[in-house]
């Protein structure tokens, strides 16, 4: 290596630093929160025998295949906290990587060393960082994909528009939600087409797009019947959604005002990095503009948009005179999200506290106690601590099943059974305006041989004893 190289290389070794951090932050208090539902599922999926996965993505979540295979690896090494959830680490860190680069390309070291910790420091990248499902992969892959259509712009080599198509492969299949990128990458294409003296090649990129099609096809033809499945929970979003966003990326609303306000000065001093950032960046507005129609629109599914809030931001504060202003700026917004990361970082900081459940449960069962699933899946949302489900008996199925039992196969199932855990989802029983419809929930209320005895909340999730009563 030359002393051109060499002093090329050592330039570039800072842009490794954000990395670095976001691997640190990302480990600090990874195992103290407890698995959530949507982890459960991930963590039980990732270990189960095939056939078992395959019949699970046959019925649901055909669309998470990809991340599930990409997990088994893992879980054949441990399905703790630390094990399942350092995939995303290591995706947060490489996309921070990529943000750094990015930065550089498109306008100066500096924007990208900026950008890049500024990405490691908020708060919704720290909590997906921690979390065993796709969004941070999803993410690294789209600044990836961005890196390369830059690349592939500059360089007008078909090789390089050939490895952006099986880059939106890639994003597709991992997340076949995040390909509203695409539609940034059009408007990026088209405005340095108009704009530049050296024009991207727009056959080529159109020929990327045609294998980006022709490879995500299959999934989307896989999916297209599990639509309602995936989504039928989501809502029209409405004003409120707007600060809503804000405080979910930021942690609350002053660093989130910092961050729009740096945004808007970085998107007028970008110049090529506003071209591939703005775009990008209002993708979770064109989200919620979609919502209105379908429903589609979640904070969490947008993620893949933060890193090009943090480079209009990372140039917002490169643009600050004297430079340590900037420093000051990235600084500032660390130490408010600061109370915002300690919430995340609590035992009970996800929506379900499943290891509190667990338990609590484990404790209080006995021998011969039976346990009924509501709906017929729950369990895949709870029993990832799995000591407290395996000696239970259940009666959602009859053994070696896969469908449930009817509500008279439950009611003759209940023969000899003295106590029954009701295991569900949401404040259900708190909620006199609720009307329950599974059948097998209504048969077990309705049975006059069991009262309900107690009822116990862990967030979203629940459980209730019903017990036998003596005669």
């Amino acid at each position: 290596m030359g002393v051109v190289e060499k002093n090329r290389a050592r330039s570039r070794l800072p842009e490794a630093i954000p990395a670095v951090a976001a691997v640190l932050i990302g480990l600090w208090g990874i195992t103290t929160p407890s698995f959530w539902r949507d982890e459960s599922v991930s963590t039980l999926a990732a270990a189960m025998p095939i056939a078992d996965l395959w019949y699970l993505l046959d019925s649901i979540d055909r669309v998470h295949a990809l991340y599930y295979l990409l997990l088994r690896p893992v879980a054949a090494f441990s399905t703790g906290e630390l094990a399942m959830r350092l995939p995303s680490v290591v995706a947060t860190a490489a996309a921070a990587y990529g943000i750094a680069v990015l930065g550089r390309k498109l306008a100066a070291p500096g924007v990208g060393l900026l950008a890049a910790s500024l990405y490691v420091v908020l708060p919704m990248v720290s909590r997906y960082a921690q979390e065993v499902r796709s969004y941070a992969i999803v993410t690294a892959v789209a600044v990836l994909a961005t890196w390369v259509l830059v690349e592939a712009t500059r360089r007008s080599s078909l090789r390089w528009y050939l490895a952006y198509g099986a880059c939106l492969v890639l994003l597709g299949w991992f997340h076949v939600y995040a390909l509203l990128l695409v539609a940034a990458h059009v408007v990026t294409v088209l405005w340095w087409y108009r704009a530049s003296s050296s024009r991207p090649d727009v056959a080529r990129f159109a020929g990327a797009l045609a294998v980006a099609v022709a490879g995500i096809a299959p999934l989307a033809l896989l999916a297209a019947g599990q639509r309602e499945t995936q989504l039928s929970w989501l809502k029209p979003p409405n004003l409120g959604d707007l600060p809503w966003l804000g405080e979910q990326v930021a942690g609350n609303v002053w660093p989130a005002l910092l961050l729009v306000a740096l945004m808007v000065v970085g998107a007028f001093s970008g110049g090529r990095l506003t071209a591939v950032a703005l775009p990008w960046a209002l993708l979770p507005f064109v989200s919620m503009a979609i919502s209105l129609v379908h429903p589609v629109y979640n904070p969490r599914y947008v993620l893949f948009a933060v890193p090009a809030m943090t480079l209009l931001a990372g140039a917002g504060l490169n643009a600050l005179r004297p430079r340590a202003l900037g420093w000051i700026g990235l600084v500032l917004v660390a130490a408010l999200t600061v109370p915002t990361h300690l919430t995340i970082r609590e035992p009970d900081a996800r929506p379900d506290n499943l290891r509190d459940m667990a338990a609590t449960l484990l404790a209080r069962q006995r021998p011969g106690d039976a346990v009924l699933y509501v709906e017929e899946r729950r369990r895949l949302f709870v029993a990832v601590y799995e000591d407290a489900y395996r000696n239970l008996r259940d009666l959602t199925y009859a053994p070696g099943r896969r469908t449930p039992r009817t509500a008279a196969q439950l009611t003759a199932a209940l023969d000899g059974v003295e106590r029954v855990w009701l295991v569900t989802g949401g404040r259900k029983h708190k909620n006199r305006a609720f009307v329950e419809d599974d059948e097998r929930y209504l048969a077990l209320m309705a049975n006059r041989d069991f009262t309900l005895k107690s009822t116990d909340d862990f967030g979203y999730s629940w459980f209730g004893l019903y017990v036998r009563k003596r005669r």
